[in-house]
């Protein structure tokens, strides 16, 4: 019987071969990136699976992170006069925080030019106040729990995903993607009750194990926060887990796949841990969900600094990021096929 590191290794090998090829089925209509911890590589593996997934689908953005990462990588430094908070204090603090933007979205063809040639998708940016809105959000719940109002817990738990639904009406998206905050708290929390599924990025390293487990108990434990909250607004189901991303695996290769000793044993681990949570994915087996990407190194850099998507990047291209000249080398076709892989998973 195949184990289960086994599977992801060879389900990864497989992917890289020329006898894999993605079918861009899409299985859900929301999905959000989360994982309650920072440095994972989040916000890049958004940007990414934002750029795969509209060259298949309209598709709409959103960035729930106060830190703006998401946002910062589409375009730099620009003022919207919509974002993500704009659209939620209305819905959630009433009229006296302002009225929600007509138009809450931007093409991202027209932030970044390489999002150009595929369907046209949109952005909600984010927001440097998203710091603040985390006690205004659980006042509001408190006030309405007090009450009695099993309503107006729900309209405020569901208040983004009624957000989502209206863009997404309103501009012909068929899919949406949500970079969250490494806090629970906020519009995380109304992410999470936003989405169909969950994409978990998980860093090869002991925090980022120690989060997955966090992440997947908040999620499926009956007694977490989370669910406290869901039973209040009526029972609002968790997402199911879409995908664990394990993220910037080491480059030294002793075993095919997954690269180094330390690498495999933390993959292991991110496996074990998925598998004392089964009812949070629609699979037997967790594994077939799990998607390894490479640390990306040097076009991993020149993706980052100059707003380029991987797949975009061109192989023997040189650059330079602060101050050091890089080339993009041939891994970067590999890479794709991983991006590939991820996003077909989905």
């Amino acid at each position: 019987m195949t184990s289960g590191i086994q599977k992801i290794i060879e389900n990864h090998d497989f992917s890289l071969t020329p006898e894999w090829k993605p079918k861009w089925n899409f299985k859900y209509k929301n999905y959000c990136i989360s994982n309650l911890r920072g440095g994972i590589g989040k916000s890049t593996l958004a940007f990414n699976l934002a750029y795969m997934l509209s060259r298949h689908a309209r598709t709409l953005v959103l960035d729930l992170c106060p830190q703006k990462n998401l946002t910062e990588a589409f375009v730099n430094h620009k003022n919207f006069d919509a974002t993500i908070l704009s659209m939620l204090r209305p819905l959630i603090l009433g009229p006296a925080f302002g009225v929600a933007p007509d138009e809450p979205s931007v093409p991202l063809s027209e932030l970044n030019s390489n999002f150009l040639g595929g369907m046209k998708s949109y952005l909600i940016a984010g927001d440097a106040n998203l710091f603040a809105f985390p006690p205004s959000l659980y006042q509001a719940l408190q006030q309405a729990s007090a009450e009695n109002n099993q309503s107006a817990v729900r309209n405020i738990l569901l208040s983004l995903q009624n957000i989502i639904e209206d863009e997404m009406d309103e501009q012909k998206c068929t899919i949406s993607i949500m970079d969250c905050s490494p806090f629970y708290a906020g519009a995380t929390h109304l992410a999470w009750c936003a989405a169909d599924a969950i994409i978990i990025p998980v860093r090869v390293d002991e925090n980022s194990i120690e989060s997955l487990d966090m992440t997947l108990k908040m999620l499926g434990d009956p007694a977490s926060d989370f669910h406290k909250w869901s039973d209040r607004a009526g029972n609002i189901a968790p997402p199911k887990v879409a995908s664990i991303v394990m993220t910037m695996v080491g480059a030294r290769s002793p075993v095919k796949g997954v690269k180094d000793l330390a690498s495999r044993m933390y993959v292991e681990r991110a496996y074990n841990v998925a598998t004392k949570y089964p009812h949070l994915f629609d699979c037997d087996d967790p594994a077939d969900v799990f998607a390894i990407t490479d640390d990306f190194m040097s076009a991993g850099r020149v993706s980052g600094a100059k707003r380029i998507p991987l797949p975009k990047l061109r192989v023997g291209e040189f650059t330079r990021v602060e101050g050091k000249r890089i080339q993009v080398n041939q891994s970067q076709a590999k890479y794709q096929r991983e991006l590939e892989y991820l996003t077909d998973i989905l």
